[in-house]
């Protein structure tokens, strides 16, 4: 199965997303992020904002109720001494609202880790710098710290988890 895809909720498993990994680019800061809808509405992809890194592919245009939206970035290509970071965005159509999904894995792992987060704004919203600042600095991102977290968002529950290291898996559950 490729990046930018989309495959059935059900088989958005925590091995799926290794696999998944171990397909791109040969970099030592990259990143396989499921995210699974379990919302009553189809959701479309706004946009990708990298704070730093890069993907070779695109969010998948739509995920369906029950389906899962795989996406992979890494770190630029290079001698760069940056990892890969950034938020993407999609709409919930019928809803109103944007799933925002901000993930950071690091360079450095003596002055960083690796976070994330997820937020439920109302209306139709892009991603942008301004988006995963505020995501990173100010709402109390999650650790990834390989355990399973969970929160209630505006009537939705966001339940996640993130792995530690620098070949990071994101794996993503949004329930009505």
């Amino acid at each position: 199965m490729d990046s930018g895809t989309v495959i059935a909720a059900a088989t958005l498993t925590h091995e799926f997303l290794k696999n998944l990994l171990d397909s791109i680019a040969s970099v030592n800061r990259k990143i396989a992020i499921g995210i699974g809808n379990g919302t009553p509405y189809r959701w479309q992809a706004l946009n990708t904002h990298f704070y730093h890194g890069t993907s070779d592919v695109i969010l998948p245009e739509y995920v369906k109720e029950g389906k899962a939206g795989l996406y992979t970035a890494c770190k630029a290509l290079g001698p760069v001494a940056r990892g890969v970071v950034g938020v993407f965005t999609y709409y919930m159509e019928g809803a109103d609202k944007t799933v925002a999904v901000m993930f950071s894995v690091p360079f450095n792992y003596n002055l960083y880790s690796n976070r994330w987060d997820v937020r439920i704004y109302r209306g139709k919203k892009r991603a942008s710098r301004e988006m995963y600042e505020s995501m990173y600095y100010h709402s109390n991102p999650y650790e990834g710290d390989d355990g399973w977290h969970t929160k209630p968002a505006d009537g939705f529950q966001i339940k996640g988890v993130m792995t530690s290291g620098g070949e990071c898996v994101l794996e993503l559950r949004i329930t009505k």
